[in-house]
């Protein structure tokens, strides 16, 4: 459901399946050990997300306000036309990418080399 990789200074996770109630908590704490480890770029990987719970969306929202206080910085990638819509219509069309490495790249320029 949820895997963490690190690419330069960015922690990726890679959400797939279905973000229900039912584990929205490890998820939500997934996110918050990040921020604990002081991983103050965060790109969530949507791609291989097929739904989200809409009553999870606000809560979702909150977090990652409290993630961008903690001076923080969350971008979303890949996700389908669905997924990638609730989170415009949220507020974060500027911080919508249609892949991680987009998102990657637009915290601060790497090198082709650097990607690989």
């Amino acid at each position: 459901m949820f895997e963490i990789k690190h690419l330069n200074d960015v922690l990726v996770m890679n959400v797939t399946g279905d973000l229900e109630r039912n584990n929205y908590r490890q998820f939500d704490s997934l996110l918050d050990q990040a921020m604990q480890n002081k991983s103050e770029r965060v790109v969530l990987d949507l791609s291989g997300l097929a739904h989200i719970d809409y009553k999870l969306v606000p809560h979702l929202v909150e977090r990652v306000h409290q993630i961008e206080e903690q001076g923080g910085e969350v971008k979303w990638a890949g996700g389908n036309d669905y997924i990638s819509n609730i989170f415009k219509f949220m507020g974060f069309e500027e911080e919508v990418y249609p892949s991680v490495e987009d998102a990657v790249i637009s915290f601060a320029p790497i090198s082709e080399d650097e990607w690989q």
